[in-house]
C-alpha cells in the first residue's frame, strides 16, 4: 500500500513499465461500464460487531457507543474538525478526535498503523483516485464500507458498487462568461479543433493525478468518445497507430492542440476568469473553482460537455476493521451523511458550491443539481491496473512535443 500511494500521490517521482497496454486481464477500455466488483473479505471483527447490520437506529447506536467514548475521524479535509462541536452536542458522551491529515500521508498513516497492529482510526474519509483504497484495504477487509439502509435508499445505487459515498465533486472546463457571454464548446472534440490551438489551459497529469485520472476515464468510456466523435465531424473516428482506443486518440489530439501546462489549480482559473480580459484561454480544474466568483471576483462559466462533463469523484466514508470503537463509528458515519432525513448537522462544512451531496432528498448549494450534471461514474478496478500505461502514453506524447 505504501509503494502504491507513492504512485498515487507522487505519480510525477515514479515510472511505471509496462510490456502491453491492456494485458493482464484487466478490463478492456470502452465497455462503459463498471467493473463486476470482486468478493470482499468480512472479518470475524466485522461480523461480531454487526457491520454488515444496516438497520440500526442512531439511538440504538448511541447507547452501545456511550460505553466507548470516543471517534476518531482520519480525513483529507480541512472542514472535518468542524464536526465536533455538534457531533458532541448531539452525542455528549462521545468525544470527537477528527484530524486533517494531506491525502498521500493519510494513506501512508493508516497502512503503517495496520500493519503494526495499532487501531487508533475509526473512520477514514479520503478519496479512491486510482483505485488501491479499493483493491488494497476494502476488498482484503481493512476497511468496511458501512451502508446504513434508510441512507442508502436515497442514494443512487450505482454510487454504492465499491465504497460509501459522501460527497461528489466534478471537473469542470471553464470559460471566461465576459469574453465568452455563450458557451464557446459543447464537446470534448471540440477543443481538438484548429481555433483551440494554445488555448487550453490546465495542469500538467504527471504533476497533478486528478488529470490522469480523468484522462484514464476518457479511454475507459472509448465507446462514448468514438460516437461522439462521429457525432461532431460527421464520420467515424480513424484511429493514429499509437492510439487502441477513441480514448487514446482524444488524449492525442489534446496534446497536438498545444495544452499549456499551468503550476496550480489555481493558476488555471485565474488565466481563465479574470475580468477584463479581451482575449482568455479555456482551462479545465476542479468544480470547487466556481467559487471564486465570489471570492476572487473571476468571471469563470462551466461548459456543458458531451458526451459527459467528467469523472464524478467521490469523496468515501470507510470504517477501519477492529476500530476501537465501532458503534461510534457508525454513528459518525450516518452524521456525516446528515443523517435519516438529510437535515442532520454533518454534512452541513462540504455542502458548498463545487460540492454535490450523493443523497437525493438533500438540497445542493448549487445552481444546477447532481442530476443535471453529466459525468462518468469511476471504476477503480480499471484504473487501478491501467493507469500506469496511460501515464506512459502521456508521457510518450508529451516526448514528441520536445
Amino acid at each position: 500500500m505504501k509503494q502504491r500511494a507513492k504512485a498515487v500521490f507522487l505519480i510525477g517521482l515514479l515510472v511505471i513499465c509496462t510490456a502491453a497496454v491492456f494485458g493482464g486481464g484487466q478490463k478492456a477500455p470502452g465497455n462503459n461500464a463498471q467493473t463486476e466488483p470482486d468478493k470482499i473479505i468480512v472479518s470475524d471483527w466485522a461480523i461480531k460487531n454487526k457491520m454488515e447490520v444496516y438497520t440500526e437506529t442512531p439511538g440504538e447506536l448511541y447507547e452501545l457507543a456511550k460505553n466507548e467514548g470516543k471517534v476518531v475521524v482520519y480525513s483529507l479535509s480541512s472542514r472535518a474538525p468542524r464536526i465536533k462541536a455538534d457531533f458532541e452536542k448531539q452525542y455528549p458522551d462521545i468525544v470527537v478526535e477528527a484530524y486533517n491529515i494531506q491525502a498521500a500521508e493519510l494513506i501512508e498513516k493508516i497502512t503503517r498503523e495496520y500493519e503494526a497492529g495499532i487501531r487508533n482510526a475509526d473512520i477514514i474519509h479520503i478519496q479512491d483516485l486510482d483505485g488501491s483504497v479499493y483493491k488494497e484495504m476494502v476488498l482484503p477487509g481493512k476497511f468496511i464500507n458501512y451502508y446504513p439502509a434508510d441512507i442508502c435508499a436515497h442514494i443512487d445505487e450505482s454510487m454504492l458498487t465499491y465504497s460509501m459515498p459522501m460527497l461528489i465533486e466534478l471537473n469542470y472546463w471553464y470559460y471566461n462568461k465576459e469574453v465568452y457571454p455563450e458557451q464557446p464548446i459543447s464537446s470534448w472534440w471540440d477543443l481538438t479543433k484548429p481555433e483551440w490551438k494554445g488555448k487550453l489551459v490546465m495542469q500538467n497529469p504527471l504533476d497533478s493525478f486528478e488529470y490522469l485520472v480523468n484522462f484514464a476515464t476518457l479511454i475507459l468510456y472509448s465507446d462514448q468518445i468514438a460516437a461522439e466523435y462521429e457525432k461532431v465531424f460527421g464520420k467515424p473516428i480513424q484511429l493514429s497507430p499509437d492510439c487502441p482506443t477513441a480514448g487514446h486518440e482524444l488524449i492525442k489530439r489534446l496534446a497536438d492542440n498545444d495544452i499549456i501546462f499551468a503550476s496550480s489549480s489555481d493558476s488555471v482559473t485565474e488565466a481563465v476568469g479574470v475580468p477584463g480580459q479581451k482575449s482568455a484561454p479555456l482551462g479545465y480544474s476542479a468544480s470547487s473553482k466556481l467559487r471564486q466568483n465570489e471570492t476572487n471576483g473571476y468571471v469563470l462559466a462551466a461548459a456543458d460537455m458531451s458526451p459527459a462533463t467528467s469523472l464524478s469523484r467521490q469523496t468515501n466514508v470507510y470504517i477501519v476493521n477492529e476500530a476501537p470503537h465501532p458503534n461510534a463509528a457508525k454513528l459518525m458515519v450516518r452524521w456525516l451523511l446528515g443523517e435519516a432525513d438529510g437535515k442532520g448537522p454533518g454534512f452541513n462544512p462540504w455542502n458548498t458550491e463545487g460540492g454535490w451531496p450523493v443523497r437525493d432528498d438533500v438540497p445542493s448549494a448549487n445552481s444546477t443539481s447532481l442530476a443535471e450534471n453529466k459525468f462518468w461514474a469511476p471504476d477503480p478496478e480499471f484504473y487501478y491496473y491501467n493507469i500506469p500505461d496511460i501515464r506512459d502514453f502521456w508521457i510518450s506524447l508529451q516526448a514528441r512535443r520536445r
